[in-house]
């Protein structure tokens, strides 16, 4: 277990604090919240510095870390529409292209291939923790909250956009990838 792969693993452990800081009500928790997500978004960062410095970029690692960013983010969308700081369409968008790319890469690891994220799917990841932790620096009531929530609602339909661009560039690549798991089927 690499420390890259150990810091993924713990973006997604910090899911659990991440959530009961948001509803557990305590003096400061919603700062508490943006504590956490920012420590989180950094391991997203160190993971990949540590692997490719150390040499050890793994297909675990490649694979893990694109769940411990949809299981970070996906989350917070849930939480973010149910406070009314988000459209309940733009995350069901998000989590269908997660869903739909997710399910490709699993199909593609059948055949050996790791599909790891590429400039639209980082573009993508960018623009969504932008957007989510503008939403949630709204959600603290500091500064000037209605102005926050308008600016991270269009921050979060930017992302969107690269959403259904992102998506496309890996979904354009599915009739390749089934026919070398029809191929590999075929052989067993």
């Amino acid at each position: 277990m690499t420390l890259a792969n150990q810091l993924t693993l713990a973006r997604i452990v910090a899911i659990v604090p991440l959530m009961l800081a948001l509803y557990l009500p305590f003096p400061g928790h919603n700062f508490v919240v943006l504590a956490i997500y920012l420590l989180a978004l950094l391991t997203d960062y160190l993971d990949g510095v540590f692997a490719r410095r150390q040499n050890k970029v793994t297909g675990f690692g490649k694979l893990m870390d694109s769940i411990a960013d949809k299981a970070l983010i996906v989350s917070l969308f849930f939480v973010l529409v149910e406070f009314g700081l988000m459209a309940s369409w733009m995350a069901a968008v998000m989590v269908i292209r997660e869903f739909a790319v997710t399910g490709l890469r699993m199909v593609a690891l059948e055949t050996g291939e790791v599909i790891a994220a590429n400039g639209w799917g980082k573009a993508k990841m960018n623009a969504q923790s932008l957007a989510v932790f503008i939403l949630l620096l709204a959600n603290t009531g500091a500064f000037v909250p209605a102005f926050l929530a308008g600016f991270g609602w269009w921050v979060m339909f930017v992302a969107v956009i690269l959403t259904l661009v992102s998506g496309w560039s890996y979904l354009k690549d599915t009739p390749r990838i089934l026919s070398a798991q029809s191929q590999r089927d075929q052989r067993l």
